[in-house]
């Protein structure tokens, strides 16, 4: 984020863009990056008081607080009534967001694509959801592996709704590498898909921003470079980072946008996307697909001897 003042925007102009925003903003961040020194903070307000969103997002980490004054990014958001959403992992992550009293939460399991917790400090998308829904009154949403309507079904089971990454990852709007995003449509199955934390590794030593412990976890499907550091250690794969091309090998592949080489974010549930479309056609699929659903449960209920 850099703070760029309106300077070329008109008294009236920010009125109605602000009050435009208010109604319809939403702006998700990265945590540890985006509020990692004073500057960060200072940005993150500035967005806050001249941009008015809706809501906000966290995520690695959701709650994090100034390291002068103990003011939370939740408390902050909140004096510009802005809604905070938190994206956790873990059942101790859910815990600390409702105790900052954030507005809704998002269960991101480990059958998601993308950054998230480690394999072994997460949980599964659906357990995590039903029981954190349990803890609190406030929305709880699903997101991991859910890309249809059946899916959105099975989450209105446990929580209030769904989260959705790689479905609209594979929609005509996404600002995503398109030729990675056709490997998303191929013949694919929630098998094709690893979490690991092995992309990272790799990817930290050649970005300014490094992902940290315990988010430096990706869900990407799975290809050569996985299949060959898969079941080896972390020391074994940083010897060959230090030791060998891999790192040039690597880079001239993300020129290339080798997929074969290369992390493709995808969660689990990608088997079920089979084509790039737009996503307001995606949403209303969706939506009918879910009420389908719902309506045949009701059906079974209703002829049932139970």
């Amino acid at each position: 984020m850099k703070n760029i003042p309106a300077t070329d925007i008109t008294t009236d102009d920010r009125s109605h863009s602000q009050q435009q925003s208010a109604d319809t903003l939403s702006i998700g961040f990265i945590g540890f990056s985006a509020l990692s020194t004073p500057n960060g903070w200072n940005d993150y307000e500035y967005i806050l008081k001249q941009h008015r969103p809706k809501a906000v997002q966290f995520f690695a980490p959701a709650i994090i607080r100034q390291p002068n004054d103990g003011i939370s990014n939740v408390q902050l958001a909140h004096e510009y009534n802005t809604q905070f959403i938190a994206q956790v992992g873990s059942i101790s992550e859910a815990k600390e967001a409702i105790r900052h009293k954030v507005d809704a939460i998002i269960c991101q399991g480990s059958e998601a694509g993308g950054h998230g917790l480690r394999r072994e400090l997460g949980s599964s998308t659906m357990a995590l959801a039903s029981q954190v829904s349990k803890m609190t009154t406030i929305p709880v949403l699903a997101a991991g592996g859910i890309v249809n309507g059946k899916h959105l079904a099975s989450a209105l089971c446990v929580c209030d709704g769904a989260s959705m990454g790689t479905r609209f990852w594979a929609t005509k709007e996404s600002i995503g590498n398109p030729k990675l995003q056709q490997e998303l449509i191929k013949d694919n199955s929630c098998d094709d898909v690893v979490r690991t934390t092995m992309f990272d590794q790799i990817q930290n030593e050649l970005s300014s921003i490094m992902w940290p412990y315990p988010y430096h976890s990706v869900g990407a499907l799975r290809n050569q470079t996985s299949l060959e550091w898969e079941g080896k250690t972390a020391q074994e794969l940083q010897n060959a980072i230090d030791k060998t091309e891999l790192l040039d090998e690597y880079k001239s592949a993300q020129k290339a946008s080798d997929p074969c080489v290369v992390c493709i974010l995808s969660g689990e549930g990608v088997g079920e996307i089979d084509h790039v479309e737009g996503a307001y056609d995606v949403t209303l699929r969706i939506e009918k697909e879910a009420i389908d659903s719902i309506n045949r449960l009701q059906q079974f209920s209703s002829d049932s001897d139970f």
